[in-house]
């Protein structure tokens, strides 16, 4: 499924332009069986765990709309487990993790002021969690500051779009880390964040984010 959703074969758009459900069917079948497997299970066999959260990527890549449209428990289901799995030691399956998380905060900020069903629907997701952005990013500056990954930078790839979409998540986290550091760090660490955010513009664009 995730070959035949990232090969580029069809333009999914004439799907729903000739309100063909075909497409849409084939994605709840495909999430069914995704969330018909315990995530023990999933995190236990790594050949699973790949493909599992590779279809996960696309999904949130391609397909948010769809994502948007179910309801707030399967919703927060997939966010959990992609919460999970962006802990693990496995390099490729935090990617997609992370990858994912991207999409989701990206779609949020970039689309903000935009009149969109799908839009609107996440964020009533989002809104029935708070912590959700707040736990995202506090998991993603601890595997930044903490973790002993070789993919740094592609699991803190959704660092900038979690900020933007949620400052406070960023600010709240900030204020706790220096919080828990001796009164002769908190001023160090106070400094690398304001140099950490000299250079930052308030978009999404290519050169911001590295």
């Amino acid at each position: 499924m995730t070959v035949a959703l990232t090969g580029n074969y069809v333009n999914f758009g004439v799907f729903a332009l000739y309100e063909d459900k075909a497409l849409e069917n084939a994605l709840q079948v495909a999430l069914q069986l995704i969330l018909s497997v315990g995530l023990e299970d999933v995190l236990s066999f790594p050949k699973l765990s790949r493909h599992y959260f590779s279809f996960l990527d696309v999904l949130f890549r391609n397909h948010l709309p769809f994502v948007a449209a179910k309801d707030t428990g399967t919703f927060m289901n997939l966010m959990n487990v992609l919460h999970e799995g962006l802990q693990a030691l496995d390099p490729p399956m935090s990617t997609h993790c992370a990858s994912a998380i991207d999409y989701l905060a990206s779609y949020l900020f970039i689309n903000r002021d935009k009149d969109w069903q799908s839009l609107h629907m996440l964020q009533a997701h989002v809104a029935q969690d708070p912590s959700l952005l707040p736990k995202l990013t506090q998991t993603l500056f601890t595997q930044l500051l903490f973790g002993p990954y070789s993919n740094h930078w592609s699991v803190t790839r959704p660092m900038l779009s979690l900020m933007m979409a949620d400052e406070s998540s960023f600010t709240s986290y900030r204020q706790h880390l220096i919080s828990t550091q001796s009164p002769e760090n908190q001023q160090k660490l106070n400094e690398a964040f304001t140099k950490l955010l000299a250079d930052v513009a308030r978009n999404l664009e290519p050169t911001n984010r590295d």
